[in-house]
């Protein structure tokens, strides 16, 4: 993580008097993106700077941009909003060539587990996202094959042709006494239950799956959990939607399925399929952006295969590519959820 005082200079494209306060908020996400609190002296209120990915473009973060803004236009406040630099531009770029963004801190608390009440209004808000969204000039809704949908069945093809089996036997052995040894065990977990569950013709059905088209428009593509805010624990008030920067065009039931898929579904409804597990909110969004019958079963198809091929590339990056993650424990612990789902994906319909 970046030393404060380079970025308290940074902080000085948007506000020029000093000092700045930068304080690190946590450790950055899967993504790479870093996350710091901000205080400025000649505006007021909190703030939050935040990185795009490396990879990201500057014409995809102005995208991003304009996203927001439409959306604070559209009466979506719980957007954060965005703050022009100086210079009048929202993006800045540092001496490294990663671009920073500057937007208001949204009060509230995220909730891993929540109430059928609290679950109905966060699905109520995405989909009225959705709606001012479809809206974005420039950017018509129209009709044609979920990219979400295509990459899934390009990995099932990938997986079909070189197995977790084989990608298994090639590890060196080394790896079971290495700090890796936790991660291969998740994997040999992985392929017993793939093994077990009918993994392969999970594969062999997805591989071979002819999808029908869909509605097509700008979504976020990376809503979960933490990126929905309520006023307090025991609110049902959303008072955030955080971190647009994957949004992208797709089908706007990936966003459902993705929100739902990340929260701890109450005991009595664990067992249940997605949407079942999720009744209050399947309705509430209904009600706001009613939903086909084509639109449920993608729900369940994409959560299945978030659960796979999250996994599929779990074990890619670390075991395959050796990348590294800043927070290890973050990394198992999302792992072990997935493990976890692992079994009910795969007799997914």
């Amino acid at each position: 993580m970046q030393s404060t005082t380079p970025l308290a200079e940074l902080c000085r494209r948007w506000c020029a008097a000093a000092p700045v306060s930068v304080t690190p908020v946590g450790t950055p996400g899967f993504s790479g993106s870093q996350v710091f609190a901000v205080e400025l002296p000649d505006i007021s209120g909190r703030f939050v700077l935040k990185s795009f990915h490396a990879a990201a473009s500057v014409e995809h973060a102005r995208f991003v941009h304009r996203l927001v803004m439409h959306l604070r236009a559209e009466g979506l406040t719980q957007v954060p909003e965005v703050m022009p630099a100086v210079d009048g531009d929202t993006i800045v770029t540092d001496s490294s060539g990663v671009l920073w963004e500057l937007v208001r801190f949204m009060p509230g608390e995220a909730i891993p587990c929540p109430t059928p009440p609290q679950a109905a209004a966060a699905a109520a808000a995405l989909a009225r996202l959705h709606l001012a969204a479809a809206r974005l000039p420039g950017q018509p809704v129209r009709t044609g094959l979920s990219p979400g949908v295509g990459r899934r069945i390009e990995q099932a093809c990938q997986l079909r042709a070189i197995s977790w089996q084989s990608r298994r036997a090639a590890l060196p052995q080394a790896t079971t006494r290495s700090p890796l040894a936790g991660i291969a065990a998740r994997f040999d977990a992985a392929i017993s239950i793939f093994a077990s569950c009918g993994g392969d013709a999970f594969i062999e059905r997805l591989a071979d799956m002819r999808p029908a088209e869909c509605l097509q428009q700008v979504v976020l593509r990376d809503v979960w959990c933490d990126h929905i805010l309520f006023a307090d624990r025991r609110s049902d008030r959303v008072t955030g939607i955080l971190d647009l920067h994957a949004a992208g065009i797709d089908t706007p039931v990936t966003d459902l399925a993705r929100l739902l898929g990340s929260w701890h579904a109450p005991a009595r409804n664990q067992q249940r399929s997605l949407c079942d597990r999720w009744p209050e909110a399947m309705t509430a969004y209904d009600v706001e952006r009613p939903l086909s019958s084509v639109d449920v079963g993608l729900i369940s198809f994409f959560h299945a295969t978030a659960v796979v091929f999250g996994l599929d590339n779990w074990f890619r990056w670390i075991l395959d590519e050796q990348r590294t993650f800043a927070d290890p424990q973050r990394v198992l612990a999302r792992i072990d959820s997935l493990l976890q789902e692992l079994p009910d994906a795969l007799v997914t319909p």
